[in-house]
């Protein structure tokens, strides 16, 4: 069932990237949308990618099949966004030749001020060992801290600045995101039910959420023409912690 919804994502993704093509979208962005693009939004693929580690790293390490299939799945999504941002790089380097894209990514992930939030907290992840820390870590905080940036703030951003084709891009991955909310909300009712995992979940909660709402501020005070971002984006990890049962 899960390749038979991803075919048709892929080939609704494929049907935006074709049309938007067609009427040469590329072409009438503004050059203050450009550069934001190569700062925030072309670097993504790195993220995205430490994110698809993490969640493969926990299909190796998770006690039972049940858990390991979720986690594949969610390494599957993150990887194929990872193919479609790596995509619209080509195709913006295209269009903007002199601007830097696919020579600039990596030094933005390294070195851009707004990427070393998501930076720390997400090699922090991918080095901690412990699978059920390592799960709270990566589904609780690090993975809604970056969805609720990422692809909820800068589509924001997105439509402010006519990029209609990012914006729908977004909105079709956080279909994916919001899959890999409802399994984590799923395990985390299951773990629950075993005395003393609440307050152990709880504990790492508490850990990490720092690290997360760190990350969504300095991403999101990058965003142009969206001053409310970072707050919008915590409010709404807040929210997502609170459904779980973990409050502020």
């Amino acid at each position: 069932s899960y390749n038979v919804i991803q075919d048709g994502q892929e080939s609704y993704v494929d049907g935006l990237l074709g049309e938007y093509e067609k009427i040469q979208h590329d072409s009438r962005l503004s050059t203050a949308w450009i550069d934001a693009l190569g700062r925030l939004y072309t670097p993504a693929r790195y993220p995205i990618h430490c994110l698809q580690m993490s969640s493969a790293y926990l299909v190796q390490i998770v006690p039972a099949s049940t858990i390991e299939n979720c986690a594949i799945f969610q390494a599957a999504d993150q990887l194929r966004w990872v193919s479609r941002i790596a995509y619209r790089t080509r195709e913006l380097a295209n269009a903007y030749p002199n601007s830097g894209f696919i020579e600039n990514e990596r030094a933005y992930w390294e070195d851009e001020p707004c990427w070393q939030g998501f930076r720390e907290l997400i090699e922090r992840v991918l080095a901690t060992y412990d699978w059920a820390e390592h799960f709270v870590a990566l589904n609780i905080v690090a993975k809604p801290a970056f969805d609720e940036a990422f692809v909820r703030q800068l589509g924001q951003s997105a439509q402010r600045y006519d990029d209609m084709l990012l914006a729908q891009l977004l909105a079709a991955q956080w279909i994916d995101s919001e899959r890999s909310r409802r399994w984590t909300k799923a395990l985390v009712d299951f773990a629950r039910q075993t005395e003393g995992n609440s307050a152990l979940l709880t504990d790492w909660v508490s850990k990490w959420t720092a690290l997360g709402n760190d990350a969504i501020e300095a991403y999101c005070d990058a965003l142009p023409d969206n001053p409310k971002a970072a707050q919008a984006a915590k409010e709404a990890t807040e929210e997502f912690r609170a459904a779980l049962g973990f409050v502020a």
